[in-house]
């Protein structure tokens, strides 16, 4: 369980980059971060169908989707100078709470 839960940050990981270059890419008009975010979200695939052999897929899913949600706003407010409100802080709490009550109960 535990090398699945690894598998599955691999995953966010890979996808928390593709994410983050996704505005770089200018529309996929640029080269680098373009294939940069091909390849991040296919290896955020691939690990994440990886880690669904001891993790349920509705509480996997629900943990690679809300992590890409609370990262990256973050991203956008360091990288892309980006404004986050205090409701928007609020409510990405809400989601960390939401995502370690899953995968505590769920």
């Amino acid at each position: 369980m535990v090398f699945s839960y690894f598998l599955l940050a691999i995953s966010i990981a890979c996808e928390l980059v593709a994410a983050s270059v996704t505005t770089s890419s200018k529309g996929f008009t640029i080269l680098k971060p373009t294939i940069i975010c091909i390849l991040g979200y296919g290896f955020s695939y691939y690990f994440f169908g990886l880690c669904l052999s001891d993790i349920n897929l509705g509480i996997g899913y629900a943990t690679w989707g809300a992590t890409g949600t609370i990262v990256t706003p973050i991203v956008g407010y360091f990288v892309y100078k980006q404004k986050i409100t205090k409701t928007g802080i609020f409510a990405l709490m809400l989601i960390i709470l939401s995502i370690i009550t899953l995968n505590l109960f769920g």
